[in-house]
């Protein structure tokens, strides 16, 4: 069960650095207020996804696996349901 929980770590990564990209890409011809915007976008899924990760691996070693997965998952689905609002508009 504890591989569920690095898998989860490791799409946390991925999915992390996905939004970072994305929100780099759309500063590309932005004004100095969306500029700042972006950055604090930045900052927030950043520290949402170093939170899962370091929240997951101290319930791993706290041998509670099923709460780590749900931390270790949970930044990705955040970000995803972000994608999917932002996307739709």
């Amino acid at each position: 069960m504890k591989f569920i929980a690095i898998i989860g770590m490791l799409l946390t990564i991925l999915s992390t650095l996905t939004a970072l990209v994305f929100c780099m890409g759309m500063g590309a011809n932005a004004s100095a207020a969306q500029i700042h915007a972006l950055k604090l976008w930045i900052t927030g899924f950043s520290l949402l996804g170093i939170a899962g990760i370091v929240i997951s691996i101290f319930l791993l070693r706290a041998d509670q696996t099923g709460w780590a997965v749900n931390a270790a998952f949970a930044p990705t689905i955040i970000i995803f349901i972000i994608f999917v609002i932002s996307v739709s508009r």
